[in-house]
């Protein structure tokens, strides 16, 4: 039996703790636009920075937006079950614990309580635990073959006919 030309058995199977994985990178980026954000706006309340030193910092935190985002990118496409994303998202959690963990470092020396850097860093964290260690994720992005195409191609030429693919 199939349904849109994909036979029901060759459906890859989500498995549930594949989507607690993508919801958590989807957090790790929600919790790091969060902080830029957060940043930015106490930044630009401050009077005591040159022009210099606030356009260096707004341009670092630009960059730190952009993989934030990037993160929210990849989140959809994890639970969407494209193996890249998968793969990205590896190397990215790794990245992103580690300056979530000098950022957490900074605020600490600063005097102040770190209360997002501590969730940026717990949650990436689990993310990469979650998407790494379960073997359901690992068998679903490493054995699972591809789905199949779509049986129906449009472009394709009807049975018998001279001007098919190939002919």
């Amino acid at each position: 039996m199939s349904y849109g030309g994909t036979p029901v058995d060759q459906v890859r199977r989500r498995p549930t703790i594949l989507e607690v994985g993508a919801s958590l990178l989807a957090v790790v980026g929600v919790l790091s636009v969060g902080r830029v954000a957060y940043g930015v706006v106490v930044n630009l309340g401050q009077d005591q920075w040159s022009s210099g030193a606030r356009a260096v910092f707004l341009f670092l935190n630009s960059i730190v937006l952009i993989f934030a985002l990037f993160l929210l990118v990849l989140a959809h496409q994890v639970r969407r079950g494209r193996q890249w994303a998968w793969i990205v998202s590896m190397i990215m959690l790794p990245f992103t614990t580690l300056v979530g963990g000098l950022m957490l470092l900074l605020t600490a020396l600063s005097g102040a309580i770190p209360f997002a850097g501590i969730a940026v860093v717990a949650t990436s964290l689990a993310a990469l635990l979650v998407l790494t260690l379960p073997r359901a994720v690992r068998d679903f992005f490493l054995r699972n073959p591809p789905p199949a195409p779509p049986q129906h191609q449009p472009w394709a030429a009807a049975q018998g006919q001279p001007w098919g693919p190939g002919r």
